[in-house]
């Protein structure tokens, strides 16, 4: 996979500044530290990420804790719908997600769309 096929949407996404989503925001790793992800069957450096640390992974398990509260109460009904929201949203983005995951681990492209075709959402 070379860059003059990447979609415009994936090289958006690889552009942006990286942080960590965290009880609905995104926000710094609390070590302020980053990491270079590298497609492993190019060694093209990719993206800056936010290197997370037990800081983070706290925070993060504090809020879905409490995001958690209200969710078990919610009728199963706005869950149905949420969760089949989700899945649209999944399937629209199919092919983003299909050459995210072939520059992150140097597979062919071929083989992520397969993978992704392989999910069902009932």
């Amino acid at each position: 996979m070379t860059a003059n096929v990447i979609l415009k949407e994936v090289q958006a996404f690889l552009d942006q500044p990286s942080q960590l989503f965290i009880g609905g925001q995104w926000q710094d790793a609390k070590s302020k530290q980053t990491f270079m992800i590298e497609n492993p069957a190019t060694e093209q450096s990719l993206a800056v990420v936010a290197k997370g640390n037990a800081d983070d992974v706290d925070l993060a398990v504090e809020a879905a804790q409490q995001a958690f509260k209200t969710w078990r109460y919610e009728a199963p009904v706005v869950r149905a719908k949420l969760l089949n929201k989700l899945a649209d949203l999944i399937e629209q983005k199919a092919e983003e997600l299909a050459q995210i995951i072939t520059l992150e681990n140097g597979k062919p492209l071929l083989y992520s769309r397969h993978n992704r075709a392989n999910f069902e959402f009932a």
